[in-house]
């Protein structure tokens, strides 16, 4: 729990949570936030510092495997990159969305922060 507290005192405060929760309602379709429980997507439970594609019992695409043994690690940079445009960071991704615009992805990442310290 202090190494996640730490990690998220090193992570900049942009964004806006509360606009943040009404994009994540694009997410929750395929995304749970607060259990571990994957759907179309895996959670995203503990996403900061998390190994991409390593989640147990959920069936990533080769090429999201292959980004996570690569060393892929979601961090806020990382995110950003691919929440921009998924298929771009990761070619041949399963992840079926097609991105979202700067602020948005920082409105984003401050509701996943806020969550995160629940």
């Amino acid at each position: 729990m202090l190494i996640a507290t730490l990690a998220q005192a090193q992570i900049s405060n942009t964004g806006n949570a509360k606009a943040g929760e009404k994009i994540y309602l694009k997410c929750r379709s395929c995304h749970v936030l607060d259990q571990p429980t994957n759907k179309m997507g895996p959670h995203l439970m503990n996403l900061m510092g998390r190994k991409a594609g390593n989640i147990e019992g959920f069936e990533y695409s080769a090429a999201m495997k292959a980004a996570g043994e690569d060393g892929l690690t979601w961090d806020e940079d990382s995110l950003k990159t691919f929440l921009s445009s998924p298929k771009t960071m990761i070619p041949n991704t399963s992840m079926r969305f097609w991105g979202l615009w700067e602020n948005q992805i920082d409105d984003l990442l401050a509701y996943l922060r806020e969550k995160q310290q629940d």
